[in-house]
C-alpha cells in the first residue's frame, strides 16, 4: 500500500507490545504492495521486524486472512526443520499463534531480512535467472510437505469474474467527472472492454482443459518474482507466500515465459533431476488469469475500496505498466514454448 492504515505508531505499537514480546523504539510505514500494509518495527534490543496489517474493513485483505491458514503453518516448519530454510515465515505471538487479530485489523510479524529485493532487477541476468529457477524447483520438491500441512489444492477458480464484469460495466456507463483518476481510468480500462471480456471467454476455455487434464502438483509459491525475492547474506530469501497452492508446476512457470525460458527451464531440471513436461495452454491460462485477477483487484481498490488519491494513482499505473501493457505477449511466449517444447514436453 501507498498510504498508511489509520493509526498512529504509538497505538499500533502498544497493540503489538501486547501480543508479541517485544518492545518497539520505532516503526517505519514501507509504501510497497498491494495486499497489505507493511511496517518495519525496530526494537529495544535492536531486533527488527517485517510486519504486515490486514485492515478488516477492506475486503481484498480480509480474503488475504482468510488464507493466513492456509500457509503460515507452511512456511514456519519449512524454515524451522531445515526444508527451507530462506523462507520468510512467521514469528509466534504470545499464544504461540502466527497471526494475531486485533481491533480493526490483523497483523503477521516477520523476522526483518536485510538484503536487496529483486524487484528492480528486471531483466536477471543469466546466473540470477538459473538461480531463480532452482530455487523454484526445490520448493517444488516439497509437496508432501505442503499436502501435510493442509495447503490447498488448485481448484483453477475464477471467482473474480463477476466483479470484472460489473467493473468493465461501470467504466462503460458511468460519468466519472468528479474524480480525475477515476476518469483516468476511464479512458484506459473502457475502450479495452471488448478485447478483456474476450479474453476472460478465453480464459474460461482454458479452464476447461485445465480441470479435465490429468498432471502431476507440486508446491507452488504462486508468485516468485523479484519482488518476493531478497538477495540475504544467505542466498536468495523467499518472501510472501500468501498465493502457495498444491498446484502444476505451471502455476509458477508462467511468469518466465519470455525469451530465456528455455535457459529457465534447463536450470530447473538440473535441480528437480528430471526433464520438465510443459503445457503451453496451461501456461496461456495462469498468465491471463493471474493479469486479469491483478485488474479485477485494482479497478476495484479505484471504484470502490480506495479513500486516497495517491493510492489510486498507484493503481492506475500498475494497471498501465503491469497488466494492460502486457498481455499482447502471452501468446508470442506461449506459442514459442509450443514449438520449442511441445505441448507436454520436450519435442
Amino acid at each position: 500500500m501507498k498510504v498508511r492504515y489509520p493509526i498512529a505508531d504509538d497505538a499500533l505499537a502498544s497493540s503489538l507490545e501486547r501480543a508479541y514480546p517485544i518492545r518497539i523504539r520505532e516503526i517505519r510505514f514501507i509504501p510497497y504492495g498491494d495486499s497489505a500494509y507493511s511496517y518495519k518495527l525496530v526494537c529495544a534490543d535492536g531486533a527488527a521486524y517485517y510486519l504486515k496489517l490486514y485492515d478488516h474493513g477492506n475486503d481484498a485483505q480480509r480474503s488475504g486472512i482468510g488464507r493466513l491458514p492456509r500457509y503460515l503453518p507452511l512456511t514456519r516448519r519449512l524454515h524451522d526443520e531445515g526444508l527451507l530454510p530462506n523462507a520468510a515465515c512467521p514469528v509466534p505471538n504470545h499464544r504461540g499463534e502466527l497471526s494475531s487479530a486485533c481491533e480493526g485489523y490483523t497483523v503477521v510479524l516477520y523476522g526483518f531480512i536485510e538484503g536487496e529485493t529483486l524487484a528492480d532487477a528486471y531483466p536477471f541476468p543469466d546466473g540470477l535467472l538459473e538461480e531463480v529457477a532452482d530455487a523454484m524447483a526445490g520448493i517444488h520438491r516439497l509437496a508432501s510437505v505442503a499436502a501435510a500441512e493442509g495447503v490447498a489444492a488448485e481448484s483453477f477458480e475464477l471467482d473474480f469474474e463477476d466483479r470484472l464484469a460489473s467493473s468493465l460495466s461501470a467504466l462503460e456507463r458511468r460519468d466519472f467527472a468528479e474524480s480525475p483518476v477515476r476518469l483516468a481510468l476511464q479512458a484506459l480500462v473502457a475502450p479495452e472492454s471488448p478485447r478483456l471480456r474476450g479474453l476472460m471467454r478465453l480464459v474460461r476455455e482454458l479452464r476447461r482443459d485445465a480441470v479435465a487434464d490429468e498432471r502431476e502438483y507440486v508446491l507452488c509459491h504462486g508468485d516468485l518474482w523479484g519482488g518476493n525475492l531478497i538477495r540475504g547474506e544467505r542466498g536468495l530469501y523467499v518472501l510472501d507466500w500468501e498465493n502457495a497452492l498444491l498446484a502444476p508446476p505451471e502455476f509458477d512457470w508462467f511468469g518466465y515465459i519470455g525469451d530465456r525460458f528455455g535457459r529457465f527451464i534447463a536450470a530447473y531440471e538440473r535441480r528437480r533431476g528430471c526433464p520438465a513436461a510443459i503445457d503451453a495452454r496451461l501456461l496461456r491460462f495462469y498468465a491471463y488469469r493471474h493479469h486479469l485477477r491483478n485488474l479485477t483487484n485494482w479497478l476495484l481498490n479505484i471504484l470502490e475500496r480506495n479513500g486516497d488519491d495517491a493510492q489510486s494513482a498507484h493503481d492506475l499505473d500498475l494497471i498501465a505498466h503491469h497488466c494492460l501493457n502486457r498481455l499482447d505477449a502471452i501468446e508470442p511466449h506461449a506459442a514459442r514454448v509450443e514449438r520449442e517444447f511441445g505441448r507436454t514436453g520436450r519435442s
